[in-house]
């Protein structure tokens, strides 16, 4: 059985072949039922962001682990140019483990710590699992990637002011336009992504307009920035009060043409506009940058600006990536284990004699004048306790060995890798002995 990480992102593919990669999450459910139920995978998840197409899939054999990347490129490059398959990256087993927790934990973001992308992957793992898609292993590695991105956002100062593509595209936009006090700019789009960078724009007191396809989704995120909706079709109208358009609709097609931009420019005496697209695929069309006094920065051109900004963040990001380390060594190390069952019943009464233990501990300390005797028949009572409520759990370990469903699945309900650090040796007679 092999784990295997294969897409594309920005690090590997320029935004012209990523915006043809991108999957739908109208498409995902159909596209993950379609891997795992005809291409013999045991399971799927695809994680679809602005800045990366990935997949996550446990393969049963090293041949189809072989194949991944040519699968891939057959469902993303229908056409058969063979220009997506030239940028499809694969890793297996320990390193697509690391991938996909440092993926998580925002260390491959565009923005490295980049708030919105847990909450993305989480997503990822949410869509799999109604697809019936998420077998033992992936399903296990996906909830660790998203606990490890917690670990680095609460345990280093990785993300804390990261912010997100969105408050980079708000910051070039003011370096483009300059103040944004009084500024007019236009908004396309109403999802998140849109959302939160009118948020900023607004804090930056910006007079905002939002135009969306959907026209009651712009007159509501029009409504809490302070705002005022346009309709799409009437972009020229409103042409004379916008000095900077930020784009991040989620169309599978532009938005703009590049003869509605000259269109919009004709309308305001070619005066300088600032275009900031960020949408994945583009919402402008990428000849808009030739129409006279437009200046037009798509998402990639944003990840350029804001490259420098890493060094900064060298310390936190050295102190996340040995967290990454540590999760991703238990992780390599549970999956890995042909006989899921004797780690796991070791971690349980491990951490069911430690727990054992510090309750009993605490009740005596509170009872300094109890006798030998009866301290001795409480430590029994608790081991008792103990073994009892240990026994179902333990025998359905042992009965299902051989399947490492069983396992994970007791791992996650026990929270036993939480608990992994701790290794306290059971008192005899304690349940190691059922």
């Amino acid at each position: 059985m092999h784990l295997v990480a294969a897409g594309l992102s920005f690090r590997t593919a320029p935004i012209s072949v990523r915006e043809r990669a991108v999957v739908p999450d109208s498409e995902a459910n159909r596209l993950l039922r379609y891997l795992v139920g005809h291409c013999g995978l045991r399971g799927a998840a695809v994680l679809s962001t602005c800045n990366r197409t990935e997949f996550y899939v446990s393969c049963p054999t090293t041949e189809l682990a072989d194949e991944v990347c040519p699968r891939l490129a057959l469902y993303l490059d229908p056409t058969g140019d063979g220009e997506i398959g030239e940028h499809l990256f694969a890793l297996r087993d320990g390193q697509a483990i690391r991938h996909m927790l440092r993926v998580a934990a925002g260390l491959e973001s565009m923005v490295v710590g980049e708030v919105q992308v847990l909450g993305q992957f989480r997503d990822a793992h949410r869509m799999a699992r109604e697809a019936g898609s998420l077998d033992a292993r992936l399903d296990y590695v996906m909830r660790r990637a998203v606990s490890a991105g917690k670990r680095v956002r609460t345990e280093t100062r990785v993300g804390r002011r990261a912010g997100s593509i969105a408050d980079a595209a708000v910051a070039i936009a003011e370096e483009i336009g300059g103040s944004l006090e009084g500024c007019g700019v236009l908004v396309l789009g109403a999802g998140s992504m849109s959302a939160l960078a009118a948020q900023r724009l607004s804090h930056a007191g910006a007079r905002l307009m939002v135009a969306s396809r959907g026209g009651e989704s712009a007159v509501a995120l029009a409504a809490t920035v302070g705002g005022t909706a346009v309709a799409m079709e009437d972009l020229v109208g409103c042409a004379g009060e916008v000095e900077v358009i930020l784009a991040c609709t989620n169309s599978a097609r532009p938005v703009l043409s590049a003869a509605a931009v000259a269109a919009v420019q004709a309308a305001r005496d070619h005066r300088p506009l600032g275009i900031v697209d960020i949408a994945v695929p583009r919402d402008v069309e990428a000849a808009a940058a030739t129409v006279p006094g437009v200046t037009l920065i798509d998402v990639d051109e944003v990840g350029d600006r804001i490259h420098g900004l890493r060094d900064q963040q060298l310390v936190s990001v050295a102190e996340a990536t040995a967290i990454i380390e540590a999760e991703v060594a238990h992780a390599v190390a549970v999956v890995g284990e042909r006989d899921a069952a004797a780690p796991t019943i070791g971690a349980l009464v491990r951490q069911a004699e430690a727990v054992r233990r510090a309750e009993v501990e605490r009740t005596l300390a509170r009872m300094p004048d109890l006798d030998p005797d009866t301290a001795e028949r409480i430590q029994q009572l608790s081991r008792s306790l103990v073994n009892k409520l240990l026994h179902a759990p333990i025998t359905h370990l042992r009965d299902f060995a051989d399947d490492p469903a069983v396992a994970l699945t007791l791992r996650d309900a026990f929270d036993l890798d939480a608990t992994a650090e701790v290794a306290v040796e059971p008192d005899q007679g304690s349940a190691a002995a059922s």
